[in-house]
């Protein structure tokens, strides 16, 4: 445990360096072999074993790079299964809390979280298989699938033992990042899911029946396979829970249409943008339509036990997202790390305010396994991007950076 505390003292010391090593092509990583990636990891630990030079953490840092290298020498990508085991451990340590990009250099903490966020983008920047990027090296691709794969299901384990715990009893609100874009809200009369998707089957048969019985209501921004799911989403309806989706998932779900209007709500092209419409006890959300094609993207201001959520699931149109200025300020927004933070805040931060909320950032779509190399969006990108929080300008709410299978609560 002692040498996990002297690294962690290690890893804050440079987070700049991740945003060199990950420069990418538009958004997302450059296309790279696990030899250079490696390299790359390597060439960052030191870096932070030059800042630390005169600190006993300098050889902590240093024993567990030997730790890799020796185990790389056997087998070349042992080290993804290192760097996840390790930020499993590390992220329970120092879990998600609130922080605020202003506080960045001077939080100490802050810095620390973000330093482990940023290292958790090495294991997830595999080489795509697919025939336009790079090709992978003999056994690149199956090895990282196979260590990837089993970093997902650990941490879906943590997500089911998070939804067997009670739900709150109060005013607050329970928040579980799954993966991607996936959330599950859970307030005192209501668990909300966001754009699950499966990640690889890692949440079939049983597991699937389970969340299927546990959630109440699923929100669905878009019809792309990496926001949803369709067996649970005609599980959940077999099960007289509510679907809220854009029209075009009806051909997903033609054995439903007696339910539309009832527990399958099923937004047009021009959906209501003004009047709340309630679809299952408490939970009552606005919803209009946003420009991503050739699938219609919906645009969500959800209202539960007095909780107001922005959910942003993907691409979006700001001159659609101005709207949201005009509506009552959200306690929090959801959006993709990727969709222009600081054009975004602007027109939430200006809604009225008349309780005088602490509006509050949940990153989505950040590693994303589904897509190819240059659509994964590394956390260094949301951290350093001048469209992110890379902004010194901008006035940014505060926001609770999460990874894959991590949880907290918030208060009001």
């Amino acid at each position: 445990m002692p040498r996990l505390k002297h690294f962690i003292l290690a890893v804050i010391a440079s987070v700049t360096f991740v945003a060199e090593a990950f420069a990418a092509s538009v958004h997302g990583f450059d296309a790279v072999t696990n030899e250079t990636l490696y390299t790359t990891m390597l060439r960052y630990m030191r870096s932070m074993q030059t800042e630390l030079a005169a600190e006993p953490a300098y050889f902590m840092v240093q024993n567990l790079m030997l730790e890799i290298e020796a185990a790389h020498a056997k087998k070349p990508y042992a080290w993804v299964g290192q760097i996840h085991r390790f930020l499993n451990l590390a992220e329970n340590m120092y879990p998600a809390a609130m922080g605020h990009p202003a506080s960045a250099l001077d939080d100490r903490y802050e810095r620390l979280r973000r330093a482990l966020l940023c290292l958790r983008d090495y294991p997830m920047h595999q080489v795509s298989d697919v025939p336009d990027d790079l090709a992978p090296a003999a056994g690149q691709a199956e090895a990282f699938y196979a260590d990837n794969k089993q970093w997902i299901q650990h941490k879906r384990d943590e997500f089911f033992q998070f939804l067997s715990a009670p739900a709150p009893m109060g005013t607050e609100m329970q928040v579980f990042k799954l993966y991607s874009s996936g959330v599950v809200f859970r307030t005192r009369s209501a668990c909300i899911g966001t754009d699950i998707t499966y990640a690889e089957g890692t949440y079939d048969g049983e597991r699937r029946e389970e969340l299927a019985q546990k959630l109440d209501v699923f929100f669905l921004t878009h019809a792309h396979g990496d926001h949803y799911d369709i067996p649970l989403l005609r599980r959940m309806l077999e099960l007289g829970k509510v679907v809220v989706a854009p029209h075009t998932m009806e051909r997903h779900l033609t054995s439903f249409t007696e339910c539309k209007g009832k527990t399958l709500f099923l937004w047009d092209d021009d959906g209501p943008v003004d009047k709340p419409v309630t679809v299952w006890g408490d939970v009552k959300t606005q919803a209009f339509r946003s420009v991503q094609e050739p699938e219609p993207l919906l645009l969500y201001l959800l209202e539960a036990d007095g909780w107001r959520i922005i959910l942003v699931g993907d691409n979006s149109d700001k001159k659609k997202e101005v709207a949201f200025a005009d509506y009552p300020t959200a306690d929090v927004v959801a959006t993709p790390i990727f969709v222009g933070l600081t054009t975004l805040f602007s027109y939430t931060l200006a809604a009225p305010n008349p309780a005088g909320i602490d509006q509050i950032y949940i990153n989505l779509h950040e590693n994303e396994w589904h897509h190819t190399i240059q659509g994964r969006i590394p956390f260094s990108y949301m951290f350093n991007d001048h469209s992110a929080f890379g902004n010194a300008s901008v006035t940014y709410p505060l926001y609770v950076a999460t990874d894959c299978g991590e949880s907290f609560t918030l208060y009001k």
